[in-house]
């Protein structure tokens, strides 16, 4: 099986100048919105293959993931339209921390509830939610600790190794640091706030899950599809 790690296109958090303007469910900017369109032609024309895969036809993917927060939901739409995808809302691919606002007082977290299920069909009526995703909110809950991340996202991996039998082509639109935590997991490295594998807005990594628990890194923030002014990095995770 395939994976395609899309980090989401560019949005307001990222290009805020302190924590004051943080919001905690922020959408995309202009550039980002534009991100997404080349993000989408780039999917569309089947550039994150090879040469020889794209010659032998065939989807360009089987199935296309976001995750629930806003900036993902955003930056999967135009894919899904240009590919003829339903893309599926997966809860555990948001990012590190989940939804949160910060106390402007002492600065700690304060947890969030995130878009309610009739507030992403009335924006995403196309995209397939799971049951879980209801009109309480999708998180509804405290902010998220770091030993929480790590069992989340060895879950995901998990699910994903299960899955490596399967000729499957899958996008996974989600977010910069759940996947440098994703990256570090596989190469079995501890964390460490002083490290980070870094990917641009819109940045593509693939992966192939093989049987035996094999996974080989095919490439890693694949973003030189992006015009020149979009490439934008991000020396953080947001």
């Amino acid at each position: 099986m395939e994976v395609f790690l899309i980090r989401h296109a560019e949005s307001t958090n990222n290009i805020r100048k302190n924590d004051n303007e943080r919001v905690a469910d922020p959408e995309l900017t202009q550039r980002g919105l534009l991100q997404r369109d080349h993000l989408a032609s780039f999917i569309q024309e089947g550039r994150h293959l090879t040469n020889a895969e794209r010659k032998t036809g065939g989807v360009v993917l089987d199935q296309l993931y976001c995750s629930a927060m806003q900036r993902a939901l955003q930056t999967t739409l135009p894919v899904g339209q240009a590919i003829g995808l339903k893309p599926e809302v997966w809860l555990d691919i948001h990012e590190v921390g989940g939804l949160y606002e910060l106390n402007p007082v002492d600065g700690k977290k304060v947890g969030c509830s995130g878009l309610k299920r009739e507030e992403v069909n009335h924006d995403f009526p196309e995209y397939l939610l799971p049951a879980t995703l209801t009109n309480q909110g999708w998180w509804n809950k405290e902010a998220e600790d770091m030993t929480a991340t790590h069992s989340r996202v060895k879950q995901v991996l998990q699910l994903l190794t299960d899955r490596s039998a399967e000729n499957f082509r899958i996008g996974l639109v989600t977010h910069g640091a759940f996947m440098s935590i994703c990256f570090s997991l596989m190469f079995k490295l501890l964390p460490s706030k002083k490290m980070m594998f870094q990917h641009y807005n819109s940045g593509i990594s693939r992966i192939s899950f093989e049987k035996k628990d094999r996974i080989i890194i095919q490439y890693l923030n694949s973003f030189e599809y992006l015009p020149e002014k979009l490439r934008i990095p991000r020396p953080g995770f947001d």
